[in-house]
């Protein structure tokens, strides 16, 4: 950038911009506001050394005034924490259909669900990112109580009727 006669060029008044600084003290916008009036006060005459004030790099400064340069200090100020990290594959129906079809007994493992999923089109890469998804939206996969091979059916499905339920 070439050199850039920032107490000129930022519009809002030293006072204001501590006013700014102290409303968003505990947000990660702070840095952002602290740099402009950084810059403005003269207390650092360039991005490097505000970077160096602030602990950021030179060049997360430069993105900072960039966007305070073009789009002005209320678009500086927008949190864009929710825009971070990778978006879900799966869509909410497809999602849906999936619970519908383990409550039915149709999936038991990540491995059926992977492929339950493949088959509608959603496709990851690999199946333990199917088992990801359940964890991050906290389903576990319904699967019946083990049996002994040796175990009559017949008698274990009389006991089940016959006993009371808690």
């Amino acid at each position: 950038m070439p050199n850039i006669d920032y107490p000129r060029v930022i519009e809002e008044d030293p006072k204001e911009l501590e006013k700014l600084e102290k409303r968003h003290r505990y947000t990660h916008l702070f840095h952002r506001v602290k740099m402009l009036r950084l810059l403005k006060s003269e207390e650092c005459s360039n991005l490097g050394e505000a970077a160096e004030a602030l602990g950021y790099s030179r060049r997360q400064c430069q993105r900072w005034f960039i966007t305070y340069r073009e789009e002005g200090l209320e678009e500086l100020l927008v949190s864009r924490v929710g825009e971070r990290g990778p978006t879900e594959l799966i869509t909410q129906e497809a999602f849906e259909e999936l619970e519908e079809a383990m409550k039915r007994g149709e999936i038991a493992t990540v491995a059926q669900a992977h492929r339950f999923l493949s088959e509608r089109g959603v496709h990851y890469a690999h199946p333990e990112s199917v088992g990801g998804l359940l964890r991050r939206r906290k389903v576990k996969l319904k699967t019946g109580r083990p049996r002994h091979e040796k175990a009559d059916t017949q008698e274990q499905e009389a006991f089940k009727k016959s006993s009371p339920r808690r």
